[in-house]
């Protein structure tokens, strides 16, 4: 699977990359975002993804799924995550339920729910930062 990942130049540095950069236009400093809150929280989706799978590919360790569920159980097999950081983040995952035919669903998420998602995920952004940040810097010495 890693040599997968190489050829399609997915690896950890690319998931923290793209987390950083989801983060960043979900959640423009000083300026009124130019985006509804859908594709705000879809962005930050993303950027919840992108740390999270940072975090697992630096353990060599990959999800089930792609959902909050499927990646919050992923990474807590790879390191412990605070349980009201757990509830915080997989109460926002019905916002949009998107990969069920069956059970096919969308709303709009308030602006509070996008505050605390994003706080949330700014929690899990220095998690994957410490994690993999090690690395460059030990790399460095």
């Amino acid at each position: 699977m890693q040599s997968i990942m190489n050829r399609h130049n997915l690896n950890w540095q690319t998931w923290l990359k793209n987390g950083d950069q989801y983060l960043k236009a979900a959640t423009p400093k000083g300026t009124k975002s130019r985006f509804g809150a859908d594709i705000r929280y879809n962005l930050l989706s993303m950027s919840l993804e992108g740390y999270i799978m940072a975090i697992l590919d630096f353990h060599h360790n990959l999800p089930d799924n792609h959902t909050y569920f499927d990646l919050i159980c992923g990474l807590e097999r790879v390191m412990p995550i605070d349980e009201t950081l757990k509830k915080r983040i997989l109460q926002y995952e019905n916002i949009q339920s998107i990969c069920s035919i069956e059970k096919y669903y969308r709303s709009d998420p308030t602006e509070e729910a996008l505050k605390d998602l994003k706080g949330a995920i700014t929690e899990i952004s220095m998690m994957a930062h410490k994690t993999c940040d090690s690395v460059s810097s030990q790399a460095d010495n």
